[in-house]
C-alpha cells in the first residue's frame, strides 16, 4: 500500500508506504519531518480517491438529476472525477495524536499543506466576483461590497463559505470570525432552488459523506 504525498511544504516530500494498521495523519507528518515554518496548517487538505462503490453511487445520482431533467449534459460526456476533498484540522490532529482530529488515512490519500494565503474570494450572486486581501476583523458586509453587493437573485440568508482545508460551513452576517485567510465567500442564488446544475450535483458528491444526502436530494427535487 501507499501513502502520496505532494506538496513544497515538508521536509522530505514523497512517497509515504503505509506501513502499519490505522496509520494516522500525525504519523505520516512525523515520517516527512514534520513541516516547514512558512506552512499554513489551518489550511491543510486531503485529497482521497473513491470507492468503486462510492464512484458508483456518485454515477447513479447524476443519472437520477439529469432523468428528472436538471441538466441536459449526457453522463457519457462528462469526466467524473474519482476524487473527493476531506476537511481535515491537522493543527489538532498534531496536538492530539490518536484522537478523531488525526484521522486513518487509507491507501492513495494525498495531503495537501500550503503556503499562507492572504486573500478572500467572492463568487456567486453578486455584482462583481472578486478576490480581495483578507482583512482580519471585516464582516461578511464588508466583502460583499468589495464584490459590487448582492445581486438581484441573491439568497442572502444561505451565503456559506468554503474553506482551504475543505470543510464548508453557513456564514451569519454578523459572525467576523468565520471568515479566514484563503477562504471563498459563496453566495447562492435564488435559482437553485428550482433547478440544480451538473456542476452543482457533481460538488455535493465530493465527499463520501454528502453522497448518501445527495442521492435523497435528488428523489425530492425530482418528484
Amino acid at each position: 500500500n501507499r501513502m502520496l504525498w505532494w506538496e513544497e511544504k515538508f521536509f522530505l516530500v514523497g512517497n509515504y508506504a503505509l506501513s502499519k494498521k490505522n496509520e494516522r495523519l500525525s504519523d505520516l507528518i512525523a515520517k516527512a519531518g514534520g513541516v516547514t515554518p512558512d506552512a499554513y496548517i489551518k489550511g491543510a487538505r486531503l485529497i482521497r480517491r473513491m470507492t468503486e462503490e462510492e464512484f458508483r453511487r456518485k454515477e447513479d445520482a447524476l443519472r437520477m438529476a439529469q432523468a428528472g431533467g436538471g441538466d441536459s449534459i449526457s453522463v457519457k460526456r462528462l469526466d467524473l472525477s474519482d476524487t473527493y476533498s476531506v476537511g481535515i484540522n491537522l493543527g489538532e490532529a498534531l496536538k492530539n495524536p490518536g484522537s478523531d482530529a488525526d484521522m486513518v488515512l487509507r491507501e492513495g490519500d494525498v495531503l495537501f499543506v500550503p503556503e499562507y494565503v492572504s486573500t478572500v474570494k467572492i463568487n456567486g450572486a453578486v455584482m462583481y466576483p472578486n478576490t480581495v486581501l483578507y482583512k482580519k476583523g471585516e464582516s461578511l458586509k464588508y466583502y460583499i461590497n468589495q464584490a459590487g453587493g448582492f445581486g438581484n437573485d441573491a439568497k442572502k440568508r444561505k451565503v456559506y463559505v468554503i474553506y482551504m482545508n475543505g470543510t464548508v460551513s453557513r456564514l451569519k452576517a454578523g459572525n467576523k470570525k468565520a471568515i479566514e485567510p484563503g477562504c471563498e465567500i459563496i453566495v447562492p442564488s435564488k435559482e437553485q432552488k428550482k433547478k440544480m446544475t451538473t456542476a452543482e450535483i457533481l460538488g455535493m458528491g465530493s465527499t463520501t459523506a454528502s453522497i448518501a444526502a445527495m442521492i435523497a436530494t435528488m428523489v425530492n427535487l425530482f418528484k
